[in-house]
């Protein structure tokens, strides 16, 4: 290659290098798309697409399913029923706001009765219950309950208020006329709770339930106490061997 040929070749070398530099550089910025949780994209330091690592959400690998202990439905009156399911959250410090469940209610023969679908929260570490009230069965008498979670809920790092709540004081009266449990709900913690669901169990002697229901305190504040009534309109059925009360109240992001 002459002289004259090279010094073209390094001429034309340094104006495409400029033009790289010109174009290429402001072209990059302009189409380049920082990642984030939201891009429907495995990048950063994700376990999955959009969830995991850096993301809030967490994955489903990440997240090891509730267990259903058991699920119920007992007797309020002739013909209605309130149905209760006993979940337990393994995880350590995750939860959910908004999952969804079913309630199905079968007769002796195995033929559906009723249904019952909602929306529940799941606290992080915990035994909780789902309650569903007054479901109407007519004649028909509820022998089996079926329960399930449905959908894919949004899982994140969460704490649970509610171990703050301590329920003291029960007594049990009228068991053998119009059943009556009252009690005492106390906030030890130092911040006010809010939106607080409490649910009674009732057991014979055989760990089998045998009533269930549900009210709920708007808010508590820190150190306070509340007083909770819970009223049938029957007499159990057979003697109570223990009393189960369950206080739930929506699990906070870390």
């Amino acid at each position: 290659m002459s002289w004259a040929s090279r010094r073209r070749t390094f001429y034309t070398s340094i104006i495409i290098l400029g033009l790289t530099v010109i174009i290429g550089i402001p072209l990059f910025f302009l189409l380049y798309e920082e990642p984030t949780c939201f891009d429907n994209k495995e990048n950063q330091d994700e376990v999955g697409i959009d969830c995991g690592g850096v993301c809030e959400l967490l994955c489903q690998s990440q997240v090891t399913q509730p267990t259903i202990l058991w699920s119920r439905a007992v007797a309020v009156t002739d013909g209605v029923y309130n149905a209760v399911a006993y979940v337990e959250n393994p995880n350590f410090d995750i939860g959910t706001n908004a999952i969804v469940y079913l309630f199905k209610l079968f007769d002796e023969d195995n033929i559906l009765i009723a249904e019952r679908k909602g929306v529940t929260f799941i606290a992080p570490n915990s035994i909780l219950s789902v309650f569903e009230g007054g479901i109407i069965t007519g004649e028909r008498v509820p022998k089996r309950t079926f329960f399930e979670f449905q959908g894919s809920p949004k899982w994140f790092k969460m704490h649970n208020p509610a171990i703050s709540l301590i329920v003291e004081n029960r007594v049990l009266s009228g068991a053998e006329t119009l059943p009556k449990i009252e009690a005492e709900i106390r906030n030890s913690s130092t911040q006010d709770i809010s939106d607080i669901e409490i649910i009674v169990i009732v057991f014979d002697e055989n760990g089998n339930a045998i009533a269930a229901s549900k009210t709920s305190v708007e808010q508590l504040r820190r150190g306070t106490s509340s007083d909770i009534v819970f009223t049938w309109p029957k007499p159990f059925s057979v003697k109570v061997g223990k009393i189960e009360i369950i206080t739930l109240t929506p699990p906070l992001k870390q």
